[in-house]
């Protein structure tokens, strides 16, 4: 894995794609950026307008070297088209939903989040196996199968080793 120069880390909320970009960015000492950065102009609160998001995210694609990470909306699939290699992390439900409480906790009064919040995070990760729109599941297998986008698939923490000792 040391030979691909972008990588893109997809996945739901709670999946565990902040903490891969950050090892991964470690290990092969390649720059991470986080989707939602582009996304908001403050975090988790107020998002950009379209235009604003997209040209950064266009002028993030064009460097040589990057670990981006997102959920997968709409308009990061270019990040898909333009990575070498995509991590697609399918982590249980459960490890999710619990990932997503203790984040909340531990960020409780830095953000405008709310309980409310939290429990939607919960439920739309819950939809994401299941769910027919372009941001689920089947929406991300169908766009990464016909662009032919090189693609591995992480469900369990013995493949996430595997992953890592690659790249020592």
């Amino acid at each position: 894995m040391k030979n691909y120069e972008r990588i893109y880390i997809l996945g739901t909320s709670g999946s565990g794609k902040s903490f891969l970009g950050n090892k991964l960015s470690k290990q092969l000492k390649v720059p991470h950026y986080d989707l939602d950065d582009i996304y908001f102009i403050r975090k988790y609160d107020k998002p950009r307008s379209k235009e604003s998001r997209t040209k950064k995210a266009k002028k993030l694609w064009a460097k040589k070297k990057w670990i981006l990470d997102g959920g997968g909306g709409m308009w990061s699939r270019g990040a898909m088209k333009h990575a070498k290699l995509v991590i697609w992390l399918q982590t249980p439900f459960r490890i999710r939903s619990w990932r997503i409480f203790k984040r909340y906790i531990r960020r409780k009064g830095k953000y405008k989040e709310t309980v409310k919040d939290c429990l939607g995070l919960i439920k739309h990760s819950g939809k994401y196996r299941f769910g027919k729109r372009h941001f689920h599941y089947r929406g991300h297998k169908n766009y990464l199968d016909k662009h032919n986008i090189n693609y591995i698939i992480i469900k369990n923490k013995k493949q996430l080793e595997k992953l890592y000792r690659m790249n020592k």
